[in-house]
């Protein structure tokens, strides 16, 4: 399965499953459906529609021009295909893409799908190694799975004691993103020292600057300490 890793604002590289040529065509098929139902209701409502101005005619297709681009800003990345899916649209600078990025997907998929019959994406998306379209191409996006194949090692649970002793109470002040991307600098850092030790100071310091600490410990058994005491403190309110 191919993977991409992008860098995020905060310097920290996440790797990302890449969705592949079946799981992109499947999401555009489910996406297909709703404008099928979407169709087939417009057609049900013709007698009506028979006595509306042509520009109303045109009008209720907009829904559908513009489905695609809505559902992305909207949805985080994501049409009602690529939810059913669980794949979804990033930017590869490790950002949410922005609303450009989105409208450059969009207008392209005149050229990826509609033009060419999804020939020129399925070419694109199987030759290239970040599996992107040519909207993604211009665009600086790809499509990865949001769903990834998960070891314990690799989520927030970090195993503490009935007794534990908390260190620092605000780490409680974290969310659930924060403590995974912490978490990926530690196992990172684990298999590879050198080459991810500033990445895991740069991470040490931005977490004290947070949370006011100035504790002067090493980096990683701060970082350990954080992980033991978000886990011990959620655990007991939630």
């Amino acid at each position: 399965m191919q993977t991409i890793t992008v860098q995020t604002s905060q310097n920290i590289e996440i790797e990302y499953e890449l969705a592949g040529v079946g799981d992109r065509i499947v999401a555009y098929l489910v996406d297909v459906l709703i404008y099928g139902a979407y169709y087939f209701s417009i057609a049900l409502l013709s007698t009506q529609l028979k006595n509306m101005s042509a520009w109303w005619g045109y009008a209720i297709f907009l829904p559908i021009l513009l489905y695609q681009l809505l559902c992305e800003v909207l949805l985080n990345g994501q049409s009602i295909g690529k939810k059913v899916k669980n794949i979804r649209v990033i930017s590869l600078d490790g950002n949410q893409p922005h609303i450009g990025q989105y409208l450059i997907r969009w207008l392209f998929r005149i050229i990826d799908t509609m033009m060419s019959s999804g020939l020129v994406a399925v070419l694109t998306v199987s030759l290239t190694d970040k599996s992107q379209r040519l909207g993604d191409i211009l665009a600086g996006t790809t499509v990865v799975r949001t769903q990834r194949r998960t070891r314990i090692e690799d989520t927030v649970f970090v195993e503490t004691q009935d007794n534990h002793q908390v260190k620092y109470p605000r780490a409680f002040e974290l969310s659930d993103n924060d403590i995974s991307l912490i978490k990926e600098v530690m196992n990172r850092f684990e298999k590879a020292p050198m080459e991810n030790n500033a990445v895991l100071i740069r991470t040490a310091e931005k977490v004290k600057s947070v949370l006011d600490i100035h504790d002067p410990i090493v980096p990683e058994y701060f970082l350990k300490d954080i992980l033991k005491d978000y886990n011990y403190l959620t655990s007991r309110t939630r």
